[in-house]
């Protein structure tokens, strides 16, 4: 039997479906946030006109403006969240990207200020001095502000598990759960198309989609592959690193890397690795499946 070692392409920074969706869900969020901008930039202009009457002090509106750019970084740091939101598996990573966002505003905003005044204005203002005043004047503001939007774009993301069952296709119960025995996926044309879980060789993990490996075609769908893990039939899929699922009919043949991890060839002579963290759960599951004797 020829053996073809499985190797996982990269995958790009922002797809193509990931450019629509954007697009499909955010054009409603971008008008609100465009508009919410505009008008921060309205009131804090006025609330520096009002704050030098009361001084006494001359109101320059050109150097108001100035510092309420501030505002205008939302715009596309608010977008980078959004679409990162989804690809950032668990609540600490998002949270970890939010606080980066921060960081990276207060950062970018006072080179903001240095380079539209040396371009603009007689005057460029410095660096650290305008570091300084954004860090007092909207450190706080702008933790609670990513964080909000980090919890609104996190629901906006969420949406209807694709995974279901079919006429046609009978549930079993494993362990006190119901197992799928179909489910939804899409080929490289964005076709959505009902695969039966039986003929499926093996899951590998995409983020955020999981790759499906069904007769020699692969598809798309959309869901984490530990929550699919448990939702599949634990007798006949078992998981043998953390980016693969097997289907354990499909396995012809296997032997150990003589470190604790073993390789495994499937029926279509597809090599995957058998990590030493999932290799016992797997030779147990295996030799329950052919009830045979396994070393």
């Amino acid at each position: 039997m020829s053996h073809t070692v499985q190797t996982l392409p990269g995958r790009a920074f922002l797809t193509l479906s990931d450019a629509r969706q954007f697009l499909k869900r955010s054009h409603k969020l971008i008008l609100i946030a465009s508009l919410s901008i505009v008008a921060f930039i309205f009131a804090n202009v006025s609330l520096d006109f009002l704050f030098t009457r009361f001084q006494h002090s001359d109101f320059y509106i050109s150097e108001s403006f100035l510092f309420s750019s501030f505002w205008l970084l939302y715009l596309p740091l608010l977008s980078i969240l959004f679409l990162l939101t989804r690809r950032a598996e668990n609540l600490p990573k998002r949270i970890s990207l939010a606080a980066c966002l921060v960081g990276l505003h207060l950062i970018a905003y006072p080179a903001l200020v240095w380079s539209l005044s040396k371009i603009f204005y007689y005057h460029t203002f410095a660096y650290w001095q305008t570091f300084n005043y954004g860090l007092s004047a909207y450190s706080l503001g702008s933790v609670l502000t990513y964080g909000l939007s980090l919890l609104l774009f996190t629901n906006s993301w969420k949406k209807p598990n694709e995974a279901v069952m079919l006429p046609g296709h009978p549930v079993r119960e494993v362990k006190g759960q119901t197992s799928i025995t179909s489910i939804v996926a899409a080929d490289s044309v964005n076709k959505k198309t009902i695969l039966a879980v039986h003929d499926i060789d093996y899951f590998t993990a995409n983020t955020p989609y999981i790759k499906i490996h069904h007769t020699g075609k692969t598809y798309l769908h959309s869901d984490s592959l530990r929550s699919l893990e448990d939702k599949l039939d634990n007798s006949q899929f078992v998981r043998i690193h953390k980016s693969h699922i097997v289907n354990l009919g499909r396995v012809a043949f296997y032997h150990s890397r003589r470190n604790g991890d073993y390789d495994i060839t499937l029926s279509n002579g597809t090599v995957l690795r058998v990590s030493r963290n999932y290799a016992q759960d797997f030779k147990s599951k295996l030799r329950e499946l052919h009830h045979v004797a396994l070393k």
